[in-house]
């Protein structure tokens, strides 16, 4: 389908650091953020998976800085996918500049299905729905 989640988040003085700049390691927070919020809006019954014992593994993660956020930005992050294995697929994130529309930040992070004992699982059928009306061939 081709869908895009956005949410919308501001640069407040604890995402800062001594320069004034967004310290990278929120990047990796709001990555997070944002793929829980997209689980509770799309994935039907997956706050009861995840309740359930099943767990996200996050695999890798990545995160490329293309230009700095300040104070008070305000900033929007959108998220697809691009992958989708039997037991894995790979997110994608782009942080915007609300105002200007200007890309800066591009990451991904790679998330594996498992069980509560960490036993690597096929993706559930709820998931793979949810995940393919936001898949996007690259």
């Amino acid at each position: 389908m081709n869908k895009i989640f956005e949410y919308k988040s501001t640069v407040t003085i604890g995402d800062t650091n001594a320069l004034q700049n967004m310290y990278f390691l929120n990047f990796f927070k709001l990555q997070g953020i944002v793929r829980e919020l997209w689980v509770k809006k799309h994935v039907k019954n997956g706050f009861q998976d995840l309740a359930s014992g099943m767990v996200l593994i996050t695999k890798d993660a990545r995160c490329n800085f293309i230009k700095d956020f300040f104070l008070f930005d305000e900033m929007i992050v959108k998220l697809n996918f691009t992958k989708i294995g039997k037991t894995n697929t790979r997110l994608n994130f782009e942080f915007f500049h609300a105002k200007t529309k200007e890309l800066h930040a591009r990451g991904s992070q790679t998330i594996v299905f498992a069980d509560h004992q960490h036993k690597v699982i096929k993706i559930p059928d709820n998931w793979e729905l949810a995940i393919k009306q936001y898949f996007i061939d690259s």
